[in-house]
């Protein structure tokens, strides 16, 4: 019955992602895209220098930026190591070091252009779709708070899975704001990194029981 139901799980957001990159990939999404740029861009195209929420996201989205991502990751890892818990140790690497690939596997997959619609708060040069900034640290957040959850008070779990969420949630929608991703780009983004997620824990269950 457990791995009926894993199977399921893993099949889902693939399932998802396979239809969002064909209906993407097609042009059937342009419309929602368009409209979801200019929603959180207050249907101006343009930057108003100095806006304080501009400022804040644009701080916000560094947190998902590969060097943070790659610091906070060997940071754990050391922890890990440590604390001499190897197996879970070379279970992050693995999770983190895989979010990479992907991402750059699938931005050159698909190929997509970068929105062009609205004026680029910050810069970027690859492809858009999926979002790296998003799926990254959608994992190797996920994959803290995961690894904090077992060590720190159960008082502690909502604090931790709040605060790991609004991260996520929150550098997700800073792409958009920020005009570098097309709303398709973040939800992309997402489910290929909640089958990774569910593929990590399958196999870190399976080795850590065997």
């Amino acid at each position: 019955m457990t791995n009926l139901r894993n199977r399921a799980l893993l099949i889902l957001p693939v399932g998802l992602f396979v239809c969002l990159a064909f209906l993407v990939m097609q042009g059937y999404t342009a419309k929602f895209d368009e409209n979801g740029i200019l929603l959180l861009r207050g249907n101006s195209p343009t930057v108003i220098v100095g806006d304080f929420w501009q400022t804040l996201v644009a701080s916000l989205t560094h947190l998902g930026d590969s060097i943070v991502l790659a610091v906070i990751s060997l940071i754990t890892i050391g922890v890990l190591y440590w604390r001499n818990e190897k197996q879970a140790a070379h279970w992050f690497l693995l999770a983190a070091a895989g979010s990479f690939i992907i991402t750059a596997v699938a931005k050159w997959t698909f190929g997509r252009d970068r929105p062009e619609i609205v004026e680029q708060i910050v810069s970027a040069s690859s492809a858009s779709f999926p979002s790296g900034h998003t799926l990254r640290s959608a994992v190797i957040y996920s994959l803290l708070a995961y690894l904090l959850l077992k060590v720190c008070p159960k008082k502690l779990n909502y604090v931790i899975f709040s605060i790991a969420s609004g991260v996520i949630l929150m550098n997700g929608i800073s792409r958009v704001y920020l005009g570098v991703h097309w709303p398709t780009d973040i939800v992309a983004a997402w489910l290929i990194a909640g089958f990774w997620l569910l593929l990590c824990k399958v196999g870190y269950d399976r080795v850590r029981n065997a």
